[in-house]
């Protein structure tokens, strides 16, 4: 069974890209640690290239900031769940640095089209990493 089945909004994402491809090439489904090991793999590089395309901006010294707590963030969730799997702390590490890029969003600091998109991109991975860990309930 899918990680992400039953999460619609994970439905045309990279992690559950990730885990279709995972599967074809070990021949058996990935855990959730495997698919949150390469979704923040994927996710601080991209955030990177915002850092770069937003730093001559007016909000450069803002947009990197928050976007170097948000890259330390993912490392810390990745490490959590590395040491002691997958828990409520490292799914609300998540959950915050999916809040506070959607801040940033949401007060206009990132300007450039292709680095919003990025950001939507970036913070739609964590989320759907989120409800992926979240335990299902009857």
């Amino acid at each position: 069974m899918s990680i992400f089945s039953g999460i619609t909004s994970a439905v045309h994402t990279f992690c559950a890209w990730a885990e279709k491809e995972w599967t074809v090439i070990y021949g058996a489904a990935p855990t959730v640690e495997n698919i949150l090991a390469a979704t923040i793999k994927y996710a601080g590089p991209a955030l990177q290239l915002v850092v770069t395309a937003e730093a001559g901006g007016a909000a450069g010294a803002v947009v990197g900031k928050a976007l170097a707590d948000a890259q330390a963030g993912l490392l810390a969730a990745s490490s959590l769940v590395y040491d002691f799997g997958v828990s409520p702390t490292a799914s609300g590490v998540l959950s915050a640095v999916s809040a506070n890029l959607s801040a940033l969003l949401s007060a206009g600091h990132i300007t450039n089209a292709n680095s919003v998109s990025t950001v939507t991109r970036v913070v739609t991975e964590i989320q759907a990493l989120v409800a992926a860990m979240t335990p299902k309930t009857a």
